[in-house]
């Protein structure tokens, strides 16, 4: 018994030691080479047990916490390495059972010796296999949350346009063509476009222009509802899909909007810019396409570029309404009741 038990201390410490060792490897930021040595050594010294005192005290069971332990600890992208470990594991475990039965080892352990250290053999592999479990259920799951997040954050890009942070065209085409389908024709659509931005591109470069898009966006995104989809339709066109928008506030909306753009004062090679803008807009209608009415928003908006611009055209609302002038900030109107903007 003393030599049985001689030989588990000696190899338990044998053992820590090399554990140890790869514990330093790991630290060293060579996390293969320990956990390939942490592995192996676990399962050559499962081997050199049963060779010692026999499968039959159910040592060769920890083999299968150890043959699963690869998938989770080898964090890079080497499946050939994995399988290789874990088939590893498993031949030694094959190996016990076949090549050293009860009664074929050097020093087998007998008697409530053997009986517990059975047991304990069992526990330990049951306790091993649930905890790898967990941690391959937490890894699974932080897993479906980045991936979840790459998909969110792709389609975020696929919609939105990168300089100015609204809609591009594809989430509205796609709305539109819903609302079309269903036969829904209780919105508005309207058509922005920024009065002379050729020039400011032009004698003040990109970067002013592409800081008077950023301005005009901004507006346009404080100025209409949640449940409104602000998008960049053109280089210096915006589109605004007003769902569920009665007739009557559709022009002055769009005039108090006209009136906020009128504000904005940009310096640009102290220069400062008044930025103005000419708007159509059109009321949706059961049976019309998308493109029909996004047509009779440009058709409104044609409208009030040829009436001088810094105007606002609306068709199929109400009787077409346009007007012009530079505002104070004391002539803003308020939105209509019933029309709530988020400021």
């Amino acid at each position: 018994a003393e030599q049985q038990y001689g030989l588990l201390l000696g190899t338990s410490i044998l053992d820590a030691v090399l554990f140890g060792f790869a514990y330093l490897l790991v630290r060293d930021g060579r996390e293969l080479h320990g956990v390939v040595l942490a592995l192996v050594v676990s399962s050559v010294h499962i081997l050199w047990l049963c060779s010692q005192i026999s499968a039959a005290v159910s040592v060769e069971s920890i083999l299968f916490p150890i043959a699963l332990a690869p998938f989770l600890m080898i964090r890079r992208d080497l499946p050939a390495v994995r399988l290789a470990l874990a088939s590893f594991a498993i031949a030694v475990y094959l190996v016990c059972e076949l090549v050293f039965p009860e009664g074929s080892a050097a020093h087998p352990l007998t008697g409530n010796v053997a009986e517990a250290f059975a047991r304990g053999n069992r526990i330990t592999a049951a306790i091993s296999l649930l905890v790898l479990m967990m941690i391959l259920q937490q890894n699974m799951s932080a897993t479906r949350r980045v991936l979840e997040g790459a998909a969110r954050y792709g389609e975020l890009r696929a919609t939105t346009d990168e300089l100015t942070g609204v809609y591009n065209r594809r989430p509205i085409v796609a709305q539109l063509t819903q609302w079309a389908a269903r036969g829904r024709g209780n919105y508005a659509i309207a058509l922005i476009d920024l009065d002379h931005f050729k020039t400011i591109n032009d004698e003040f470069g990109h970067d002013c222009g592409d800081t008077v898009l950023q301005e005009v966006a901004l507006t346009l995104r404080s100025h209409f509802r949640e449940t409104d989809m602000v998008s960049r339709w053109g280089g210096d066109e915006f589109l605004v899909l007003m769902p569920g928008v009665r007739h009557a506030d559709v022009v002055p909306v769009l005039e108090r909007l006209r009136r906020a753009i009128n504000l904005i004062e940009l310096r640009c090679d102290e220069h400062v810019h008044h930025v103005s803008v000419s708007i159509g807009a059109s009321m949706g209608a059961i049976g019309q396409t998308p493109d029909e009415c996004i047509a009779a928003a440009d058709h409104a908006l044609y409208r009030a570029k040829e009436e001088g611009r810094d105007a606002v055209v609306a068709v199929g609302v109400i009787e077409a309404t346009h007007a012009q002038g530079r505002p104070s900030p004391d002539e803003l109107v308020s939105p209509p009741p019933g029309y709530v903007n988020q400021l």
